[in-house]
């Protein structure tokens, strides 16, 4: 009977304490903190330029945690495109508490065409769970202000004056003919006697970028040497603003011993270049 009395007195007191427990709250209880205001400028009109534009942003007073700020390209409304047209710095920026503000860094480049403008939209998110404000989208306007023409084979056929050869085999001013042998293909020859074969070299139209294989392009005779010249496409490229052609070669001979690379730069004939458009005026 004595055991029966102690475990009703200690259950009686297990119970009364049990009762002045506080509960823990449920996380659905927890208190939501109001969202904070994301100040960024909706729009921003930039010329296009080999540069890097900052564009920032700040959080009003409400904002008192750390967080990250994720980017993302709109690929469906951008008509500019990423890792040619412009690059992000980066992709996640971080936010300091205290800090409120900070910047997204954007890569331009200048195209190589003459081009309509161009626009890039950017959304910015957080899944942070302190009151982030809605994802924002924000433009950014590239106005095209430079650029060359694209690449027409015909207009870099006929007479061309050297304006400059690293190995001197053409005197600066000389005078020579480059010919179009095929689509995107032209070659001339160098100044090494009637036994000099073409050198024939390609341009890329979506970069003006020249390349060519390695090729026999002259025999010295005598001694009856035979030389080649491969193309540095590194080197090498097409200027349809100016239409100039600078063509580096690698210059070895029969042998393979290396010569070195020497560049050739040729500008076409203002004349030549006048007459190509008075015909395709008529023509047209």
């Amino acid at each position: 009977m004595k055991h029966k009395n102690k475990f009703i007195i200690f259950a009686f007191f297990a119970l009364l304490f049990s009762a002045c427990v506080p509960e823990e709250p449920e996380l659905s209880s927890i208190q939501e903190f109001a969202p904070y205001e994301f100040i960024i400028t909706d729009k921003f009109v930039v010329s296009e330029a080999d540069t890097t534009i900052e564009i920032p942003f700040t959080f009003d007073a409400s904002q008192i945690f750390d967080l990250e700020i994720d980017i993302a390209v709109d690929e469906a409304k951008s008509t500019a495109t990423e890792d040619e047209d412009f690059a992000l710095g980066s992709h996640t920026i971080a936010v300091q508490a205290l800090a409120k503000k900070g910047v997204i860094s954007l890569q331009l480049g200048s195209d190589l065409f003459l081009e309509s403008d161009e626009s890039i939209f950017l959304t910015l998110t957080s899944d942070h769970p302190s009151g982030f404000p809605k994802p924002k989208t924000i433009e950014i306007s590239l106005k095209n202000v430079g650029g060359c023409p694209a690449f027409v084979i015909d207009e870099f056929v006929g007479d061309f004056t050297v304006e400059s050869d690293d190995w001197q085999d053409f005197a600066v001013g000389t005078t020579i003919s480059v010919t179009k042998e095929g689509a995107n293909e032209l070659s001339f020859k160098y100044n090494c006697g009637d036994l000099a074969k073409p050198i024939k070299f390609s341009v890329n139209p979506n970069t003006f970028g020249i390349s060519g294989p390695k090729q026999q392009y002259c025999l010295y005779t005598p001694p009856g040497i035979e030389f080649f010249g491969d193309v540095v496409e590194a080197s090498s490229i097409a200027n349809t603003c100016d239409k100039i052609l600078t063509i580096a070669i690698a210059h070895t001979d029969a042998n393979n011993a290396a010569y070195g690379t020497g560049a050739i730069v040729l500008k076409k004939n203002r004349n030549n270049f006048k007459m190509f458009y008075y015909r395709a005026y008529h023509i047209w």
